[in-house]
């Protein structure tokens, strides 16, 4: 807060710093576990962001990445290896992301985790694993996902309704950091549903563990809004004008 009152002066400062944080004020880490996801009320659906694009895929891995118009810290390239883990063609699997070549070297918290069509639909286990890591190698124990800032697809509700015993189970290890999504605790039929979870912690590396090719994962960054855009384009312009 202080860098922005100098760059920007204090009533912009203000302004800025509370629309950037009133989305994150009402966010919740997601702890413990349960057998379906919250969905949030009102359920946006998907957020405005943008999926990492895959490329260079060979057997030993990939590279991710995002274009404009994200934000500047999404704006670049990382690197997997391991299968990717989305699409009934590519196995099931551990892959280990490296976020390093991003930026500022990290995956910035406020990317959405998206887990899709993770239920018992195929008759088999479709569970996610995910274990987060800081830039050095060092397991993230605190909880690093928030809960759920909206959930799309079909349900199994009248017209396609979804309902709260159509998302997946969840729970997370505090000792481990590990958090799972089970598909095996989704009832009421066979919905087709992606559930987005914002992380709130800066990435360097994230261990995934996918058990069906039937499931999928992707990474979404978000995009900038309008309304954010120009308050950003109008606090530089004042703090030019204070600084002249």
């Amino acid at each position: 807060m202080r860098i922005l009152r100098a760059l920007i002066g204090a009533p912009a400062a203000v302004m800025l710093s509370t629309t950037l944080t009133t989305g994150m004020a009402q966010a919740q880490p997601l702890t413990g576990s349960g057998p379906n996801i919250a969905i949030p009320s009102p359920n946006p659906g998907t957020p405005l962001s943008q999926p990492r694009t895959i490329s260079g895929v060979t057997s030993a891995g990939f590279t991710g990445s995002w274009t404009s118009p994200v934000s500047a810290a999404w704006l670049g390239s990382f690197t997997a290896n391991g299968p990717v883990p989305a699409g009934s063609s590519s196995p099931p699997g551990i892959t280990r992301y490296n976020f390093t070549s991003l930026p500022n070297g990290f995956l910035p918290s406020g990317t959405y985790f998206t887990f899709g069509d993770v239920d018992g639909g195929s008759t088999t286990v479709e569970q996610f694993e995910l274990q987060a890591f800081d830039t050095g190698g060092v397991a993230i124990t605190s909880p690093w996902l928030d809960v759920a800032i909206g959930v799309s697809g079909t349900g199994t509700g009248t017209a396609g309704a979804i309902l709260p015993i159509n998302t997946p189970g969840w729970s997370f290890n505090s000792t481990s950091g590990l958090y799972t999504v089970d598909g095996t605790t989704v009832s009421g039929g066979n919905p087709t549903l992606s559930v987005f979870l914002p992380s709130n912690v800066d990435i360097g590396f994230l261990d995934l563990t996918r058990t069906s090719s039937f499931a999928n994962f992707s990474l979404r960054a978000p995009i900038p809004t309008p309304g954010t855009l120009s308050l950003l384009a109008g606090a530089g312009l004042l703090g030019l004008r204070r600084r002249r």
